[in-house]
């Protein structure tokens, strides 16, 4: 390696402030939710650590709430208003600023975007607006009711100072309570913070950061997160923000702004987005700022942000959730090992899933590091032989390669990467491919030998003397449950994206199996981009039910763009020909007749885990793995890699498969 550093910008020190920031990566606000009762855990603060540890410039962390109408009934966020919360957040503090990171904390309410269900409290507001995303009408608020939230921003924010936090960010992005005051659509208001005015709008924010300013002193950083655009109708534009920042830079000046895109619901962008696509938004700030500026959005590989920082679009980078797949992100960065970071796939169903705990599909140490600890060497290196070269195969052979074992894998295809490389051929899909091309680079430094277009059989396993076998053969798919006759060209989800259906059907069925992921949406528009007028049907209640929030909108979008037609409740009773036979999932009522030149089908799986039965007895420790075991998602495939290598370092694994865990 060049002694070079291959990011001379991202790596040079900044200043917010009165505070020198190492290197200009900033880790963005993000709830953890492993909080308990409004409390600080070993796990947020292992968390936060390790990616300090990871080389990270600045931490800031997730939204703490400022005020008892700002909680949700579960508990997950800080309740920082609260002082008995200040010696937990010490601990946090001091986890981070021990590795030399800055860490500033997010202060926050929701206002009307509270999600409905999740809080005691009555939803308010500045006015009884509401938006698509709402669930109830917000409560306009009184003027004792605004003082009483400036108030708490100014208690929370002193809480964090006496923490030891490096700095403060006010939340006012994301269409939260301040935005809503900011938004002319939102403030309806004829009092002093009324909305036909950019002074009355802008009110509660000076207010909140003049408060906090006299709690915290004037010298404590203190900075501003803002949507430049919001993304809905009469939302935010970015001339409104430009409006804003230039304006509270004479009233209310800040030590920096941090730039999002997007409201509740939209501002978490899956792979179908662009990679930086905030970049010029960011820029476009910063040209009308004297202060530092943070740009955030999809900002995966390091490239990418040492780009936009030689270009001025921004000072500082933020990155979340490439942090969550690899808290090494940075310092792989700064050691010039780019190539080595596990890649964000952008697909926003572990990270951003309903419970609120974070996770990543790809990095299944995500949240369990305080449960997990370090990464483990072994004290005897041993043979582990992985039999299927699918994610979960390869994630095995790399853990049992990063331990320190001798690890040969045998797959039967002439590639890796089983279904993930099939579902990576759904259009948006394609960056799931970069896991698998991450483990194939990984597993090559590693010097894991993968022996393609092998089958495993028996005699070759034995001859390896395997101390360990995984078995990570998959699944295959059923047939469909419905009849069909000689005549009907009848396929499956996996035939069709894995490019075995040949020509171009003019008129073709999608049928889902009412779980509603990413398999008949992917064959839909796999179709439909090619011009096939496409019908996408569902047992279900509804088409996408299993889709991660923040790629619904976007798909049904894409979906009605491509004219695909979506009838849900509706099942296939038989298909003849071009025929198809269809009815109401519920009563089974006839549905009439559709037709059809290609039938395209997500039907169930069976696992195919015989050499599991096969080779019992016959090898010191076996287990089975991902979906011969049952099965499911990436995310599971990858945590039963993890979780086998650790039970057989524990000698968890002796004389007999184990299936399930």
């Amino acid at each position: 390696m060049s002694d070079a550093q291959p990011y001379p910008q991202l790596f040079t020190p900044g200043m917010i402030g009165s505070v020198t920031i190492p290197n200009r990566v900033v880790q963005l606000p993000m709830g953890t939710g492993l909080l308990v009762q409004g409390r600080m855990t070993e796990a947020d603060i292992t968390f936060m650590e390790e990616r300090a540890r990871g080389g990270v410039g600045l931490i800031i962390t997730g939204a703490g709430a400022i005020h008892e109408t700002a909680l949700w009934s579960v508990r997950i966020k800080v309740e920082a208003w609260d002082k008995s919360s200040v010696d937990g957040l010490r601990a946090r503090v001091e986890a981070v600023q021990r590795h030399g990171t800055k860490i500033f904390g997010q202060l926050l309410h929701l206002g009307r975007e509270t999600p409905g269900g999740m809080t005691d409290f009555a939803p308010m507001g500045p006015s009884s607006t509401t938006t698509s995303r709402s669930v109830d009408t917000p409560h306009a608020m009184n003027t004792a009711e605004i003082k009483m939230l400036v108030d708490a921003f100014g208690a929370s924010a002193e809480n964090y100072h006496a923490a030891g936090y490096d700095g403060i960010e006010i939340g006012a992005g994301h269409g939260y309570l301040i935005a809503q005051f900011l938004s002319k659509a939102a403030n309806q208001r004829t009092d002093a913070f009324r909305g036909d005015t950019l002074d009355g709008r802008l009110r509660l924010l000076v207010e909140v950061i003049n408060e906090v300013r006299s709690r915290c002193g004037a010298d404590h950083p203190l900075g501003v997160r803002l949507s430049a655009e919001e993304e809905t109708p009469g939302g935010l534009t970015l001339d409104d923000t430009l409006e804003i920042v230039q304006e509270l830079q004479n009233t209310a000046p800040v030590d920096y702004f941090s730039i999002t895109v997007g409201m509740r619901g939209g501002y978490v962008k899956d792979s179908s987005w662009n990679e930086g696509f905030a970049l010029d938004l960011a820029e476009t700030v910063k040209m009308v700022v004297d202060g530092p500026v943070i740009a955030a959005g999809r900002i995966r590989q390091p490239d990418l942000a040492e780009r936009a920082l030689e270009a001025g679009q921004a000072d500082f980078i933020g990155v979340g959730r490439a942090l969550v797949a690899d808290p090494e992100w940075t310092n792989k960065a700064r050691t010039g090992r780019a190539d080595e970071i596990r890649p964000c796939l952008g697909i926003v169903q572990d990270c951003r899933r309903a419970e609120g705990m974070i996770s990543c599909a790809v990095n299944a140490r995500t949240g369990r590091e305080a449960t997990w600890g370090p990464p483990r060497i072994t004290r005897a290196r041993k043979r582990v032989v992985i039999v299927g070269a699918g994610p979960g195969g390869l994630e095995a052979a790399r853990v049992a390669a990063e331990a320190g074992h001798d690890v040969v894998a045998f797959e039967s295809a002439d590639a890796t990467g089983g279904q993930l490389r099939i579902a990576a051929a759904g259009p948006t899909r394609e960056e799931l491919m970069d896991f698998i091309f991450y483990l194939e680079r990984e597993l090559n430094r590693l010097g894991v030998e993968i022996r393609l277009n092998t089958h495993a059989t028996k005699d070759a396993i034995l001859e390896l003397s395997p101390d360990l076998l995984v078995i990570a053969t998959g699944a295959t798919p059923l047939v469909p449950d419905f009849p069909f006759d000689a005549a009907a060209r009848v396929v499956t989800v996996w035939d069709l994206l894995s490019r075995k259906v040949e020509g171009r059907p003019p008129r073709a069925i999608v049928l889902d199996d009412a779980v509603g992921f990413w398999h008949s949406i992917s064959a839909a528009e796999y179709l439909a981009e090619r011009g096939t007028a496409v019908e996408l049907l569902s047992p279900g209640r509804a088409i996408g039910l299993a889709i991660p929030f923040e790629s619904v909108a976007r798909m049904h979008m894409r979906l009605f763009a491509n004219g695909v037609t979506l009838r849900p409740m509706v099942k296939i009773d038989s298909v003849q020909g071009v025929t198809v036979r269809v009815a109401n999932s519920l009563s089974g009522a006839p549905l009439g007749n559709i037709e059809a030149d290609l039938v395209v089908v997500k039907v169930k799986q069976r696992p195919v885990n015989a050499l599991i039965d096969e080779m019992t007895d016959h090898v010191p420790a076996i287990i089975g793995i991902g979906d011969c075991v049952a099965p499911r998602r990436l995310s599971h495939a990858v945590l039963d890699a993890n979780l086998a290598l650790r039970k057989f370092e524990a000698g968890e694994l002796t004389g007999t498969a184990v299936v399930p865990f």
